[in-house]
């Protein structure tokens, strides 16, 4: 049955029933406020629907101390590991915070505003389960009502990208007064402050005089932090970890680490004019003496020779500095008492800066690709009679060249983030006809504007740095030809016209029955253009990233909800969604919810779900990077020899001579090299898809005390993702997958293809020089677990009250198959995937007139420190790298598992007038660290796992907030 039929036959459905059942129908006697709820397009009374919905109100978010969307969402437990913090650097979306449930990426998470799309960021992060991000940032916090976090799957109800859940921000729909809201939060040892101010304001009485105005206004800055703060971390357990085995000196954050300083260490040519340079042994520092911040060291290269050394940590940070403005109006008008208007314009504007130190030249050859695959090399080379050459200082009749390994003090390494986005809507609610119904127009665009200074162009830096004067005074045109500023562009825009009705169509046994009916237009489009000297691979070891892609979507969509008995209600919703370029997907969702007492219920939902592939990774677009490959891969140059073993073709000459082993599997060096692996889009991807299933229980057994407990498991197929350079080249030479013999591109340098014994070229032989790595449809993940809600509210004496709530999350288990016909692999309780058995928080808050308490206690289980192989499916519970370390044993407490960590936050609010409120939160009162963390992941810093952990320690937030009328 195609979509369009299964529509037809569900309405077709609906109409029979209300036949059916409007003989027996009966007009209520009392008129109930109806409803909506996320997950769902029918109006009703009950806000326990058969999927399993997470309301957070803005006096919780309040309570909690935290200053941005981002932290909020990091305290639920079904929000884990896979979403982006702006904090720090997250090279390919800096200034991008997300919310990814069920650890299963940024891109599996629907967000919403007020239940519509927002416009993704714009840009091209190749990394799986992060192709599609919608920045929290862009939300106003001073405008939120309420976030309904849906636990389930609802591409039935909003199509792509809601398969492991939906977070709805829902901001306020009417406001009349005037509040302002100033907040300084910081840690104790110092650093990490965030500063904000808010402005909300509204008039007009919709029911009396027909309208209302509300505009609000969020101001938000964020200082740096440098990892000098390192109260919040556990610093002492990574540098016993970290003890170097030879010298036996443990971690120091402060100890020298470079030999890159602003007075050049200078490394002789072996023989003049030869071009080749002791890159072991630098001319020792004059007179043993180091311009600061450069200190005589001997400890900092291998052969310990002695070279001016510095410490580079003063250039990292725990927090990069930010600012921020979010700007909010909403205008409702009551045409009739049938219809209202409103009209929404948002506006952001996100500053972000992050900072590396200074520009660099390295002594070693630097070598990297260009989009074309084409080799492109670079080391600054000083010449014989520089003035800044010790050898020509020395003598004037110097004839030898000097490689350089420096920082430039006068170019700064830094990228600036500068993100606009606007949001237009226009919202019509009516009630007609007996429908509920809603429609409205949205215009969502998002701009983003990434400014890179300090990089290196290897086109025009060599002339201009045969005048450049290390430590002295150099021209901006001079400096401008070394490290020019580059700029890269990207926009995002989404549109969309839809309308939807809900009505009651006829009546069952259990009451009447509920019809959701809608219909959405929707286009998208992604452009993002690097910088002309990125895109053509001047700048030294860096690519670009480019898009350029839109489509539309046609969906139209169905639901119902049928109350068969006064205990059971049956529930149905079906989605078909025609996207102009890879075609159509059908999703369906079924649900139920069974009542056999007043005080429990039994409810439930199986649902089928998808993720259309992104525009940056089906459209024209890629990412330029390096990898590394074994060379022994190369079939034609390695073919197999007698032993089964790749080996060098008898005879043969051409051999790269700076590779030792380039046949040799086996070996433990000389047999790798860099390549450019240029991430490309694939216009036959097909989407990925789900199934989700949730059984739970609501149940009350008291008035006073309420919950939920939900099972739940998602599997999602057909995972969009690269594989791996090294990967393509086995599926080819290997495996004999012909499909990918144009991904493997070769130099273009015929000098560079070998010649058989009788010095004839055998053709094909060049080097491998790039690898296009497509986006596939691969394997898949399947994840289960298990969430507890409980909420108690007390009545105490005097008029006190106790409200108290539970929020738990399980992970049973997250199995993973990289591609099909792999093994299964379960890479739960892996600290290098934040990946938690348990999450918790328990809150409390005791209130007396003008003045409440609120305590929270919040923890995260212990995970530990597999190492695991997706190709072959062996996993072991403890990895060598740590079970054979006697330092990371002793680090982690002699366990091969990184520690729980429980926090606990106190909050006192206080009126101590009518209009003026007044908050304190102390955010982890007794200053636990963050554990120890070893697995060396981007994320971490000094053992320190930013996807999970704040390395703050002991904060304090401090608000006041009035209300003017």
């Amino acid at each position: 049955m195609t979509p369009r039929h299964s529509l037809i036959a569900l309405a077709a459905m609906m109409v029979a029933l209300q036949a059916q059942a409007q003989n027996n129908a009966a007009a209520d006697s009392q008129k109930l406020e109806r409803i909506e709820i996320t997950g769902s397009s029918i109006k009703r009374v009950d806000k326990e629907t058969a999927s399993p919905v997470q309301v957070i109100k803005a006096e919780d978010i309040a309570r909690t101390g935290a200053l941005t969307l981002a932290d909020v969402m990091a305290l639920l437990p079904a929000v884990a590991g896979g979403g982006q913090v702006d904090s720090t650097s997250s090279s390919f979306s800096d200034g991008v915070a997300t919310v990814s449930m069920r650890g299963l990426g940024s891109a599996s998470t629907l967000t919403l505003i007020n239940g519509r799309r927002m416009a993704a960021a714009a840009t091209a992060n190749p990394n799986a389960g992060q192709s599609t991000l919608y920045n929290l940032n862009n939300i106003p916090m001073a405008a939120i009502e309420r976030v309904e976090v849906l636990k389930d799957g609802a591409s039935a109800i909003y199509g792509s990208d809601a398969m492991a859940g939906v977070v709805n921000f829902i901001l306020k729909k009417e406001y009349q007064g005037l509040e302002a809201k100033l907040n300084t939060s910081g840690a104790m040892q110092g650093g990490f402050r965030t500063n904000s101010a808010s402005f909300f304001g509204g008039f007009g009485d919709l029911d009396s005089q027909r309208f209302n105005v509300m505009l609000g206004l969020d101001l938000s800055k964020r200082g740096a932090t440098g990892v000098n703060k390192l109260d919040g971390v556990s610093y002492d357990a990574w540098s016993l970890g970290t003890t170097s085995t030879s010298t036996g000196l443990a971690g120091d954050i402060y100890r020298q680490d470079s030999a890159l300083t602003f007075a050049p260490n200078f490394w002789r040519e072996t023989a003049v004019g030869s071009g080749a340079f002791n890159t072991t042994t630098p001319i020792p520092p004059k007179n043993g003496q180091c311009a600061a911040p450069g200190v005589y060291d001997t400890t900092v290269l291998a052969n310990r020779a002695p070279v001016c050394a510095m410490d580079t940590s003063i250039y990292e940070r725990f927090t990069e500095p930010s600012k921020s403005a979010n700007l909010f109006a909403r205008a409702n008008f009551l045409i009739s008492q049938d219809l209202t208007a409103s009209v929404e314009a948002a506006y952001s504007r996100l500053e972000n800066t992050y900072s590396t130190g200074y520009a660099t030249l390295g002594s070693g050859l630097s070598e990297w690709f260009d989009a074309k695959g084409n080799r492109r090399t670079f080391r600054h080379v000083m010449a014989a009679n520089h003035p800044d050459n010790p050898l020509f200082q020395a003598d004037p009749n110097n004839k030898l060249r000097l490689a350089t390994s420096a920082r430039l003090g006068d170019i700064s390494r830094d990228t600036q983030v500068k993100q606009d986005d606007l949001r237009l809507v226009l919202d019509l609610t009516g009630t007609h006809f007996g429908w509920d119904w809603n429609g409205g127009l949205l215009y969502n665009q998002s701009k983003r504007k990434e400014t890179e200074t300090g990089m290196i162009n290897s086109v025009t830096a060599q002339a201009a740095l045969d005048k450049y004067r290390f430590g002295g005074v150099n021209s901006p045109e001079l400096l401008a030809q070394i490290s020019p500023v580059a700029v890269n562009d990207g926009d995002t825009k989404v549109s969309i016209a839809n309308i939807k009705g809900s009505r009651e169509f006829g009546r069952l046994a259990g009451g009447a029955i509920g019809v959701a009916l809608g219909l959405e237009h929707r286009s998208e489009s992604i452009t993002m253009t690097p910088d002309a000297n990125l895109a053509a691979g001047n700048f030294v070891s860096r690519g670009g990233s480019q898009a350029n892609g839109s489509r539309n979507v046609t969906s139209v969509f169905a639901e119902t909800v049928l109350p068969v008995f006064k205990t059971l209600a049956l529930e149905a919703a079906l989605r078909s969604d025609q996207y102009s370029d890879f075609g159509n997907s059908t999703t369906p969702k079924l649900g139920f919810k069974w009542t056999p007492i007043k005080t429990l219920a039994l409810r439930g939902t199986v649902a089928e779900g998808f993720r259309a592939p992104s525009l940056s990774q089906m459209s024209e677009s890629s990412v330029t990077s390096f990898q590394s490959i074994g060379t022994w891969r190369d079939a034609l140059r390695c073919p197999v020899g007698a032993n089964g073993l790749p080996a060098k073709i008898p005879g043969a000459t051409g051999y790269d001579n700076t590779l030792t082993n380039e046949c040799d599997r086996n070996a433990s060096t000389g047999n790798s090299r860099s390549i450019a692996a240029f991430i490309v889009a694939n216009p036959n991807l097909r989407p990925e898809t789900s199934r989700s299933y949730t059984l739970g229980l609501v149940f009350a057994p008291f008035e006073s005390l309420n919950g939920t407990f939900d099972i739940y498991q998602i599997t999602r197929k057909n995972e969009i993702d690269r594989l791996s350079s090294s990967d393509v080249l086995q599926r080819l030479y290997e495996q004999g997958e012909a499909s990918y013999a144009a991904d493997v591109v070769r130099s273009a340098d015929a000098s560079t293809a070998l010649k058989d014994a009788q010095g004839k070229v055998i053709p094909g032989t060049e080097r491998i020089a790039m690898v296009k790595r497509r986006y596939l449809n691969l394997g898949q993940t399947q994840v289960r677990g298990a969430d507890l809600e409980l909420s108690h509210r007390a009545t105490l004496g005097d008029g006190a009250r106790l409200n108290s709530a539970l929020f738990l999350g399980y992970v049973h288990s997250y199995k993973v198959q990289r591609d099909k016909g792999l093994p299964i692999v379960d890479t739960n309780d892996s600290m290098g995937d934040d990946r938690p058995k348990y999450k918790a928080r328990v809150s409390s808050t005791y209130s007396l007139g003008n003045f409440s308490v609120t305590t929270a206690v919040n923890y995260v289980h212990s995970m530990g420190l597999p190492r695991y192989n997706l190709s072959t499916g062996v996993r072991e519970e403890c990895s060598p790298t740590y079970a054979n370390s006697k330092f990371q044993t002793a680090a982690l407490g002699g366990d091969c598992r990184v520690a729980s960590l429980t926090t606990v936050d106190l909050g006192v609010g206080f009126k101590p007038v009518k209009n003026l409120n007044l908050r304190a939160t102390v955010l982890n009162v007794f200053d636990r660290a963050a554990p120890y963390s070893p697995t060396g992941a981007s994320d971490n810093l000094y053992g320190w796992d930013k996807g999970l952990y704040n390395a703050a320690g002991r904060q304090l937030s401090v608000s006041a907030g009035y209300t003017f009328w």
